[in-house]
């Protein structure tokens, strides 16, 4: 056998077989995926962030962050809220890498806007086992973020972010760089955003910021535009200068 048909059949191997993942409810992957996803890696996940997020009452969400902890997959801090445990924290990134792949499949293969695309994976993320996982991320092209450009956990469980990212609200007028992620799930702001050609990959350059009125006026694919600092500053980007170049500016 070939060297490339022996790689080919070890691929397909490993691809086809069977993966061990514990099975838990969909409402359980929503919460932990939720957590996962707020969790900034030192401070609890309160209550009400998680009621805010899920759009359930906070009694609905204490009373299932309980049975969490209970089941081993949060550890409550007193009244602060909640750490993953590793097995909760596992479970959340692996569904939080299904919907980000599946948001992927959606908008790059199916066509449909990005707006969209967010509640429609939502919808698919429960369903998909590790085994189409693997599949799914290989017919999209092993893609690293969502179309909106926030992280895809790693296929073990592990989260990353983008570096040397600031908000776009940051940038000084006359400073451009490049558009990392929208943190708007927001289908009309979306589709505004993807009218003026305002996507991740995309290169902004700041020309006025009038701090009065609240807008910033934007060039995007050489066409000027106004958004608001509200919506800047849920617009991440690539930090023109490194890690260091806040410190600089702080020092200038």
């Amino acid at each position: 056998m070939s060297p490339q048909r022996t790689l080919h059949s070890a691929l397909k191997s490993r691809l086809d077989e069977p993966i061990e993942e514990p099975e838990v409810s969909p409402n359980v992957e929503m919460y932990l995926k939720t957590i996962v996803r707020l969790h900034n890696g030192k401070e609890p996940v309160s209550t009400t962030e998680i009621a805010s997020e899920l759009a359930v009452s906070a009694a609905s969400a204490s009373a299932m962050l309980k049975k969490l902890d209970a089941d081993g997959y949060v550890k409550h801090d007193g009244r602060h809220g909640v750490f993953p445990t590793a097995s909760g924290a596992r479970i959340g990134a692996l569904t939080l890498r299904r919907q980000r792949l599946a948001e992927r499949l959606l908008v790059d293969h199916f066509g449909i806007p990005w707006e969209f695309a967010h509640a429609e994976a939502c919808r698919l993320e429960h369903a998909i086992s590790p085994l189409v996982e693997r599949h799914l991320a290989r017919f999209t092209g092993e893609p690293t973020t969502c179309p909106h450009g926030h992280p895809i956990p790693r296929e073990d469980g592990t989260l990353w972010k983008h570096a040397d990212a600031i908000d776009l609200v940051e940038l000084p007028v006359g400073a451009s760089a490049k558009v990392l992620a929208l943190a708007h799930d927001m289908p009309e702001l979306l589709k505004y955003l993807a009218e003026i050609g305002l996507r991740p990959g995309t290169t902004v350059a700041v020309e006025k910021f009038e701090r009065a009125l609240g807008l910033l006026t934007l060039r995007v694919n050489g066409k000027p535009h106004a958004v608001s600092t509200k919506l800047a500053g849920a617009i991440l980007v690539k930090s023109p200068g490194g890690k260091d170049w806040n410190k600089g500016r702080a020092r200038a």
